[in-house]
């Protein structure tokens, strides 16, 4: 038996910000450069931007793109810098450089923990922010915020004692507003939270009890795999139909033109398509070898590997096995869901949308559930090479396909029900080349589908099913010396204000 004691970092701005002013700024260090106004206001508004980059990470996704250890150690450096800078400004009677400050703190003390370029251009923002000339101004607010009694303001104060008031005074719970974020922001951190402590209870709890019916743990798991799991997976696929059938699939539009049989196989889609149904044979193949597997080692038939156990403690917690989702080397192999219910139901999704693109008499699908491939980003270049194939440009030459560009368009239809299934739903235009690609959502923002363009979120709605999209390719427009236009290449060029 043993006790583990740890010290946990400060939840909150206000718990954040008294750390600060109790471990690092004192009464001398608030003493230490002239002018003294100046020197606290500035120093007080890069703490504060220290413990907004520090909360934000909370939020997952939505605060960086990758979460970063910001730590006392980039405060320190920062304030070090700023203390320079001004010392030297004053010596020589010059007015103080904003941008190089904001470059400093956020370009190089910061940044250099930085590795993605968006959350790159957030610090940058978060700077131009917290670190500018109006935070000289008395009474100046971070963020004002509709709502609250106490905005987040500079303290008008010369102690080290008022600033510590200042601060016990401030929300104890913070508004998303505050971290230039939605206020569904908070319901995504509290979903998570709760998440992670279920998660937390189920790993904890004793597992080899009985339950009330007198079944032990393997037995239910065993009932469960035999009556729910084995009979909901799909049939395997006949690899030797598959070859037959992609020597006759043909194209769903028009960009198709080449109907050769002999050619059909090499079409880059079918490509695509055989090495989907190739990557979700060997999912497929692990999943039911497994099942059986843990029923014969239930009933003693084989041998209780570690692996089978683990595997069983997830079923019993309605989990998705590891084997399922990650190779030896820990590579994803398949889609994550929380749930096993989710993810046998992707199973079946999936099998259903591959299954129709093959055996349908009708070819291709109207519209692709993109999120339901292994590899989307094949598809569309996929999609791109057909494209290009079919295309001529003014001198008569084909498209190469590293001078084309995606070319998308928001169309008004919007798909719902099952994911893989689009066999009730009425599309308006079914495009003549490209592709029409669907269950993609928004988090964090919304879709004015009159005005065509983004828009903040509904309260509480975490999540917007974004309408069918009409992916294509386009040629990269050339200049009269024939060069390319540099503001286009490598993204993707929209018709609508995205």
């Amino acid at each position: 038996m043993a006790l583990k004691c740890t010290i946990e970092p400060p939840k909150g701005i206000q718990a954040g910000l008294f750390r600060t002013y109790t471990t690092i700024i004192n009464q001398d260090f608030l003493e230490r450069v002239e002018p003294y106004p100046i020197w606290r206001s500035i120093v007080y508004a890069l703490c504060f931007m220290h413990t907004i980059v520090q909360e934000r990470r909370k939020f997952g996704p939505l605060g960086f793109c990758v979460p970063y250890e910001f730590n006392n150690s980039d405060l320190q450096a920062s304030v070090t810098f700023l203390e320079q800078h001004i010392t030297q400004c004053t010596a020589l009677n010059q007015p103080f450089s904003w941008k190089a400050m904001q470059y400093m703190v956020c370009d190089v003390q910061y940044g250099g923990r930085i590795t993605d370029s968006l959350d790159g251009e957030l610090f940058r923002t978060h700077g131009q922010v917290w670190i500018q000339e109006n935070c000289l101004t008395p009474g100046y607010a971070f963020m004002p915020i509709v709502g609250i009694e106490k905005q987040y303001t500079i303290p008008d104060a010369q102690e080290h004692i008022k600033f510590l008031e200042e601060i016990e005074q401030l929300p104890g719970k913070d508004t998303p507003e505050i971290f230039g974020l939605h206020k569904n922001a908070d319901l995504t951190f509290r979903l998570k939270e709760s998440s992670e402590m279920l998660n937390t209870l189920l790993d904890t709890q004793p597992k080899d009890a009985s339950s009330g019916s007198g079944l032990s743990k393997e037995d239910q798991v065993k009932e469960k795999i035999e009556k729910d799991l084995l009979p909901m997976l799909p049939h395997d696929f006949n690899f030797i139909e598959i070859d037959d059938k992609l020597k006759t699939l043909k194209g769903g539009n028009k960009a198709v033109v080449d109907n050769d049989p002999k050619k059909m196989n090499l079409m880059p889609l079918n490509i695509f398509l055989k090495q989907e149904l190739e990557r979700f044979a060997k999912i497929l193949t692990i999943v039911r070898s497994m099942l059986v597997n843990m029923v014969d080692a239930i009933e003693g038939s084989t041998i209780m590997t570690p692996e089978i156990v683990e595997a069983i403690n997830q079923i019993y917690d309605f989990r998705v096995p590891y084997k399922w989702q990650y190779d030896p080397t820990g590579a994803e192999i398949s889609w994550m869901t929380p749930s096993l219910g989710g993810w046998i139901k992707g199973l079946g999704d999936r099998h259903h949308q591959l299954y129709n693109w093959i055996y349908k008499p009708e070819g291709r699908p109207q519209s692709f559930w993109l999120t339901g491939f292994f590899n989307p980003q094949g598809f569309l270049t996929a999609m791109k090479q057909e494209v290009a194939r079919t295309k001529k440009d003014k001198e008569g030459k084909g498209w190469a396909l590293d001078e084309v560009v995606y070319d998308t368009e928001v169309t008004k239809d919007v798909i719902t029900g099952d994911d893989g299934k689009i066999e009730n739903q009425k599309l308006s235009n079914v495009p003549n080349e490209g592709v029409l690609v669907h269950g993609l959502f928004l988090e964090g923002a919304g879709w004015s589908k009159a005005e065509r363009r983004l828009e903040d979120s509904e309260p509480k709605v975490l999540f917007f099913q974004f309408p069918v999209l009409h992916v294509t390719a386009a040629l990269v427009p050339r200049n009269d010396k024939g060069e390319k236009n540099p503001n286009i290449g490598g993204g993707a060029r929209n018709k609508t204000d995205i």
